[in-house]
């Protein structure tokens, strides 16, 4: 071959190739560039389209969805040959796999299902994201609403009412006790609306020192009646099945690989001969072990499919019963708070009449602090709960998230 048709021959080979681009990973300068993020004022509603086109995990999770979208495109072999002592060259080329069938056709459906699971994975990292958004928003919007306890009684001299003989040293330990209590719940509620805070700033990706404010125009989740039919188009319960449809695209191709192939194509010649064809057969030998795991593989697959099915129903029923006993345990709680809360008045207005009310006083403002305590836990459980029985059946539905 001279070699003047050798260099025609390279344009031809590269005008399809994907050039690489050199890129890099730099931690100090993305840690940089996470600092000039700055925050906002949100509504669920925009922090929800912030998260979706700005948390890390989904930005990934979209990028292995072009991935496998790209990957559809399977290529067709073209076996080519030079000859140098017959000065020939030869093309040839599956006919069956042209036409799209065979092991090529088999690989083509395999990519499709691969980006039909992706799509889908996608699909499940955004659900997830979403509500462990709307589980932030519902726990700040919570603890926001709280009011840390206040027992009022800074002008009481605990050391005077000992000198007096009004108070023992026991009842008045336990006032402090109750004081020292009160303080940590106040930590405890602004420690509860920093996590939340920390939460939503990891979800939209910017920097744990921009300031944020989460604005709770309206719930982000309408608990509602939720149907068994529900749980059929849960994200992850359609991934299991995606899933399901790769493994048996695999064993289609697995089976179709045990087949003969043949290569069909002309012969050049380069001294003028008469055009002859070619022909190549391909034996594999020994791929029926590829089927076999294959099959294995789908079967696997199947059982996973039920499994996901089994556990949305599992998690469905335990988050409503939770559900359910969270909110008793949150009425008991508010209730109790009131009760505790007209106890410890009755008790603080009794201090100024009786000379033997400070036991009962300390013991009311104990009771109270601990109140206030199980109070706010029986109110996150609740919340929590909540958001987790709509999650469980689905929420936020596709249609859902399209709005946000």
């Amino acid at each position: 071959m001279s070699a003047s048709l050798k260099l025609s021959l390279i344009p031809l080979l590269l005008a399809s190739c994907v050039a690489y681009e050199p890129s890099d990973v730099n931690i100090a300068s993305i840690a940089e560039d996470l600092a000039t993020r700055r925050g906002g004022a949100y509504t669920f509603e925009e922090a929800a389209a912030l998260t979706l086109c700005r948390h890390e995990e989904l930005l990934a999770a979209e990028a292995r969805a072009r991935a496998a979208g790209a990957a559809t495109t399977v290529p067709l072999p073209l076996l080519g040959e030079w000859r140098q002592r017959n000065e020939a060259l030869g093309a040839m080329i599956d006919p069956i796999a042209m036409l799209g069938l065979g092991p090529r056709g088999a690989e083509i459906e395999l990519a499709d299902a691969r980006a039909a699971a992706a799509t889908t994975a996608l699909a499940v990292a955004r659900w997830r994201s979403l509500a462990e958004l709307a589980e932030a928003y519902e726990l700040h919007r919570m603890a926001t609403s709280l009011v840390a306890p206040e027992l009022g009684d800074d002008d009481l001299d605990l050391d005077a009412y000992v000198r007096a003989g009004l108070a023992s040293p026991v009842a008045v330990a336990m006032l402090r006790a109750a004081r020292s209590r009160a303080r940590a719940e106040r930590v405890e509620l602004a420690r509860l609306r920093d996590d939340q805070l920390a939460r939503i700033r990891h979800l939209l990706a910017i920097a744990p020192t921009a300031q944020l404010e989460p604005l709770h125009a309206a719930q982000p989740v309408t608990v509602e009646d939720h149907a068994a039919s529900d749980l059929l188009a849960r994200p992850d319960v359609a991934l299991a099945a995606a899933r399901f449809e790769v493994a048996d695209r695999e064993l289609r191709k697995a089976v179709a690989d045990q087949y003969p192939s043949l290569q069909i194509g002309p012969n050049f010649s380069l001294r003028g001969d008469p055009l002859r064809a070619m022909g190549m057969l391909k034996l594999p030998i020994g791929m029926q072990g590829m089927a076999t795991a294959a099959r294995a593989r789908r079967a696997a697959a199947r059982h996973e499919v039920r499994d996901a099915l089994v556990e949305a129903m599992l998690e469905a029923e335990t988050a409503s019963t939770k559900q359910e006993s969270a909110a008793a345990v949150q009425n008991t709680a508010e209730a109790m708070l009131e009760a505790r809360r007209t106890a410890l008045d009755a008790a603080r207005a009794a201090l100024e009449v009786g000379s033997d009310a400070f036991q009962t006083y300390a013991a009311s403002a104990s009771e109270y602090a601990q109140a206030v305590a199980e109070h706010r836990r029986a109110k996150v459980a609740l919340v929590v709960a909540k958001v987790r029985l709509a999650v469980a059946y689905g929420w936020p539905q596709r249609n859902k998230q399209e709005e946000i």
